[in-house]
C-alpha cells in the first residue's frame, strides 16, 4: 500500500462527553471556540479565525478524547489491524457525514481515522500538533512508521528527556511527536492533540480558574518553544505550546 495515500497528518479531535454543555462552556471560555450543532448531540468545533472545523463535541456514556489521523478510512482500518491494532468502532458517518473509526494502536491508545479535517494555516486555539507518550518507544515509532508512513527523528532541543519528531512522507517540517517515558516510573501511555496559543502559563492559569488542571509547565525547550499540558474538568488531557517571537 501506498503510505502517502493512507495519511498526511492528525487533523482532527472528538471529545466525548458526559455533560457537553459543560464542556462546551469550558472551552468557549478558554479559547472562545465556535460550535455548530448537527443534531443527535453532535457539535462541531471551529477556532476564532480559522478556516475550517477541526473537532466535534458529542454526547457519550464516558469522558474521552481521541485524536483522528485524516485518511481513507475503509482502506486503512485492515491495514492497521494487520500489524496489531485492534478495531474499537467500526467505520461509520458522524451527524457532520464524515465517515470515521476508531483502533486502539499496539500500546492501547485510541486512535481516529477520518475521512476530512482542519486545513489552512494554524491560529491561536487551534489544533497544530499532536503528542503520544510512550513506555515503548521502539514499538510505537516503528507503529506509525508502519502505519503512516511517518518517520521520527531525535529532537535534540528537548532537554532533559527524550522526545522524537514524527515527519510525514515529504514533509519539511514535523506534524507530532513522541515523548519517551520509560524513565517516569508510574507513567501511562496517552494520546493527545497539541493546541497553539499565545501564552502557555495564561492558558494554564485560566484553565485551572476554569475547572481544569495543570499537569505539567510551562517548560522551554532550547529553542525557546513554550509547552505546558493540562486536563478539562473531565480529566481529559492536553498538550498546548507557544512559538518564541519570529518562530
Amino acid at each position: 500500500m501506498n503510505t502517502r495515500s493512507r495519511s498526511t497528518t492528525v487533523g482532527w479531535f472528538e471529545i466525548s462527553a458526559t455533560d457537553p454543555d459543560r464542556g462546551r462552556e469550558f472551552y468557549e471560555g478558554l479559547f472562545g471556540w465556535e460550535f455548530t450543532e448537527f443534531g443527535d448531540g453532535y457539535r462541531t468545533i471551529t477556532a476564532p479565525g480559522a478556516a475550517s472545523s477541526m473537532g466535534a463535541l458529542r454526547r457519550g456514556d464516558r469522558d474521552e478524547l481521541t485524536i483522528f489521523a485524516v485518511c481513507d478510512v475503509a482502506e486503512t482500518v485492515p491495514h492497521l489491524e494487520s500489524l496489531g491494532a485492534k478495531l474499537i468502532e467500526p467505520p461509520s458517518r458522524t451527524p457532520a457525514g464524515d465517515l470515521q473509526a476508531v483502533v486502539a494502536d499496539v500500546r492501547s491508545n485510541r486512535i481516529g481515522l477520518s475521512s476530512s479535517g482542519f486545513s489552512g494555516p494554524p491560529v491561536p486555539g487551534a489544533t497544530a500538533w499532536f503528542e503520544i507518550g510512550t513506555t515503548d518507544p521502539a514499538a510505537t515509532r516503528q507503529f506509525y512508521q508502519d502505519a503512516f508512513g511517518w518517520t521520527s527523528e531525535r529532537d535534540e532541543a528537548a532537554e532533559g528527556v527524550v522526545y522524537y519528531s514524527f515527519l510525514p512522507p515529504g514533509a519539511g517540517q514535523p506534524i507530532g511527536g513522541i515523548f519517551d517515558l520509560t524513565s517516569m516510573p508510574g507513567a501511562l501511555d496517552y494520546a493527545i492533540p497539541g493546541l497553539l496559543v499565545t501564552d502557555v502559563e495564561d492558558l494554564l492559569d485560566r484553565c485551572e480558574r476554569a475547572g481544569g488542571g495543570r499537569v505539567m509547565g510551562p517548560v522551554s525547550d532550547a529553542n525557546g518553544l513554550v509547552i505546558g499540558q493540562f486536563t478539562d474538568p473531565f480529566g481529559n488531557r492536553w498538550s498546548s505550546f507557544a512559538v518564541p517571537p519570529g518562530g
